[in-house]
């Protein structure tokens, strides 16, 4: 009993000497002004996404093809909002949702279409896009019909003529 005291006691004051820092993260819903780069790997994997975002809560979005080096849209528009490390972005006109996780440079998530989501994402602030996006738990999930997840990975198999890329989905179980 004495003994597991001892390494409770031990392990508080190490606490104690290491308190957390909320730096790390959008904690204090910080606004993420300035740019941020973003590759969408499973569903759009030769585009760069630059993110322009506002203090007012609005963003612009950029994209180029990296291979052709010419841009993919127009310049699309939307809101953003933070809770905590938790960001989302929402293009307005367009059925894209990006739900993540801001850990200090680097924001992380999966991006839905129509609710669906489709890809996992992944950002760095400033000019520079990513080399890869992770595959730990902000993979994209699929619903089954009975309800549970499974992660799933696609891959590009060819392009319709400049169009969206298309895709094969492989389904992986855990």
């Amino acid at each position: 009993m004495a003994r597991r005291f001892s390494l409770f006691a031990v392990w508080l004051a190490f606490l104690w000497c290491f308190p957390a820092n909320p730096s790390f993260s959008l904690e204090t819903a910080e606004a993420p002004d300035g740019v941020w780069t973003a590759i969408i790997p499973d569903a759009f994997p030769r585009y760069v996404y630059t993110w322009r975002m506002r203090s007012d809560g609005t963003y612009r979005e950029d994209g180029l093809d990296v291979v052709k080096g010419t841009p993919i849209q127009e310049t699309l528009s939307g809101r953003w909002t933070v809770q905590g490390a938790r960001m989302i972005l929402r293009q307005e006109g367009q059925p894209f949702v990006f739900d993540g996780v801001v850990l200090g440079g680097s924001y992380s998530g999966t991006l839905y279409l129509n609710g669906r989501n489709i890809s996992r994402f992944c950002a760095a602030r400033g000019e520079r896009a990513p080399e890869r996006c992770g595959t730990g738990p902000d993979v994209a999930m699929a619903s089954t019909t009975f309800g549970t997840s499974i992660p799933i990975r696609a891959t590009q198999i060819g392009d319709a003529g400049g169009q969206l890329p298309v895709q094969r989905i492989s389904i992986r179980r855990r």
